[in-house]
C-alpha cells in the first residue's frame, strides 16, 4: 500500500510540474504549486528528479559558447571557467583567488550603513526599517530590501558582472536569469542560532531545479564573525548521507546530525578577507554560522533557469542605471528579464 501511495503521489507531482512548465511558457511566471511538487519529488528521490528536470531545462535555455570573461574575480579563460565549474560540481562550492577591489567593498559598506533595513520582528515598510548600528544591534539580521539595492551604483555593477555570469553559465550549462540579489548584516546578537537568520543547516530550493549563488564578503570574516558553512559534496543527487534527512522535507537540521551523516571533515567553514567571493550550489546543506564577535556584511547573487524560480517578484530598475548594467542588459537581455 505504501508503494502504491508513493506512486500516486509521485504521478500527481509530475503532472503538476508539467502543468507548471506549460504555465511558464504561456505566462512567463513560475507556478508555486509546481514548485512545491518539484520540492516534494526532490526530497523523496534524493535529488534525482531535480537532476532529470535540469537536463530538460538546459535544452530550453542552452548556454552560449564559453568565452573568456573579465570582471570582479579577474579574467577567466574558457578553460578556467570549465575548471571552476568542475570544482563546484565536485565539492559544491568554489572560493575565488582574487578579491574584489577595496573601493568596491567601501562603496557597498557605506550604502549598507546608510540605508534603513528590515529587521526580525518588524515589518518591511519604510517607517519600520532601521539603520544598522554595529555598537547596538537589535536583530540577528538587517536586510537591505531589493527596491533599495537596485538603486545603488555599486550593487548595479555587481549585477552586471560578466565574470560571475560566465561562471554561472558554465556550471548550470544553461543561459540563466539573474533571479535575485541580496545584501544583509549579521551581527553578534543573542545566544542561540536563529532559524530566520539561516543559522541552522538547511538546503535551498528557491531556484529549482538547478541554480548557483555567489556570496561576497564585504567585511573580514573569521571563525567568530559568521562564516558561510557548507557540507562538502552534499549538493549531489543520490548521496546516501542525505537520503534520510531529505525524506523529512524542507527542514532545519542540527549540527550533530549533519556531522554524523556526512562526517565532520566535510563540514567546511569558509573564512575570508574582505572582498572574498564564493560560488555555492546551495542545494547542498549549509548555514551562516552564528557570529559570536563583531559582524558580517554579505552580498548575494543567484542565477537559475526561470521556469521554477521562486525567488520573488519582478523588480523595477531606476530610470538611470550604471553604464555597465545598461550594457549588460543590452548584451544579455534574457539574464535580466526579472529586472524591467
Amino acid at each position: 500500500m505504501t508503494a502504491v501511495l508513493s506512486f500516486v503521489r509521485g504521478s500527481a507531482d509530475i503532472g503538476r510540474i508539467l502543468l507548471g512548465l506549460y504555465a511558464h511558457h504561456r505566462h512567463g511566471e513560475p507556478s508555486e504549486r509546481a514548485w512545491r511538487s518539484l520540492l516534494s519529488l526532490h526530497c523523496r528521490t534524493n535529488g534525482r528528479s531535480s537532476d532529470r528536470l535540469a537536463k530538460l531545462l538546459r535544452r530550453l535555455r542552452p548556454p552560449r559558447p564559453a568565452l573568456a570573461a573579465t570582471g570582479l574575480v579577474g579574467t577567466l579563460s574558457s578553460e578556467r571557467l570549465r575548471a571552476i565549474a568542475d570544482q563546484i560540481a565536485k565539492d559544491g562550492y568554489y572560493v575565488f583567488e582574487q578579491l574584489v577591489p577595496a573601493d568596491f567593498c567601501d562603496a557597498i559598506e557605506k550604502f549598507a550603513l546608510e540605508t534603513p533595513a528590515a529587521v526580525e520582528g518588524r515589518g518591511r515598510s519604510p517607517d519600520e526599517r532601521i539603520r544598522f548600528d554595529p555598537n547596538v544591534p537589535i536583530s540577528k539580521t538587517y536586510r537591505v530590501l531589493i527596491e533599495e539595492i537596485v538603486k545603488n551604483p555599486a550593487m548595479q555593477r555587481l549585477m552586471a558582472d560578466r565574470s560571475l555570469l560566465a561562471v554561472a553559465e558554465a556550471y548550470l550549462k544553461a543561459h540563466p536569469i539573474l533571479s535575485g540579489i541580496n545584501l544583509w548584516w549579521s551581527p553578534s546578537f543573542g545566544d542561540t542560532p536563529g532559524d530566520d537568520a539561516a543559522q541552522m543547516f538547511h538546503f535551498d530550493f528557491d531556484g529549482a531545479p538547478v541554480w548557483l549563488k555567489f556570496f561576497i564578503y564585504l567585511t573580514d570574516v573569521g571563525h567568530a564573525n559568521g562564516p558561510h558553512v557548507f557540507v562538502r559534496g552534499s549538493h549531489a543527487a543520490d548521496n546516501p548521507a542525505a537520503a534520510g534527512i531529505l525524506r523529512r522535507g524542507y527542514v532545519r537540521v542540527s549540527d550533530d546530525e549533519i556531522s554524523k551523516a556526512f562526517g565532520a571533515d566535510n563540514v567546511i567553514e569558509i573564512c575570508g578577507r574582505r572582498g572574498t567571493v564564493l560560488a555555492v550550489d546551495t542545494r547542498g546543506f549549509h548555514k551562516g554560522k552564528m557570529p559570536t564577535s563583531g559582524h558580517r556584511l554579505i552580498a548575494q547573487l543567484m542565477y537559475c533557469c526561470p521556469h521554477f524560480n521562486y525567488d520573488g517578484p519582478r523588480q523595477r530598475l531606476p530610470n538611470a542605471v550604471d553604464p555597465l548594467l545598461a550594457e549588460a542588459k543590452r548584451a544579455t537581455p534574457q539574464v535580466f528579464e526579472r529586472f524591467s
